[in-house]
């Protein structure tokens, strides 16, 4: 009876499992990938930019956005690793606040004025 009890608590927590990683493997257009846990949530979104400068400037961006845990951006790959709580935000959001410091994302193109304030060195657009 033990081995019978204990085997079905380890198909549920298997199940359980499952369906948390199902659940997080779908795409929208906007990300690359997102991977679900207990708690927390992963994505990665494209956004242009070409230095530094805007490394600080699209994870400062990132960060301020209610429930985003963390922000990395990569210049090579243009790649925003984002962790997040998804009952409090989406990528879109961040994709949303991304543009509005002047980085075009995916679905989110940053104005034209915005885009022409950042310094040189920051400018990705041909």
């Amino acid at each position: 009876m033990k081995k019978l009890i204990f085997l079905m608590g380890v198909a549920i927590v298997i199940t359980a499992t499952n369906a948390c990683s199902n659940a997080g493997s779908a795409k929208s257009e906007q990300t690359v990938s997102t991977e679900t846990n207990i708690g927390e949530t992963k994505a990665t979104l494209i956004v242009q930019g070409s230095c530094g400068m805007c490394k600080t400037r699209i994870e400062k961006a990132a960060k301020s956005v209610a429930g985003v845990l963390a922000a990395t951006w990569d210049a090579e790959s243009k790649q925003l690793e984002l962790r997040y709580d998804a009952s409090k935000t989406a990528p879109e959001a961040v994709g949303k606040v991304v543009a509005t410091v002047g980085h075009d994302t995916e679905k989110d193109k940053a104005s034209d004025d915005v885009y022409n304030a950042l310094p040189g060195c920051c400018k990705y657009r041909s």
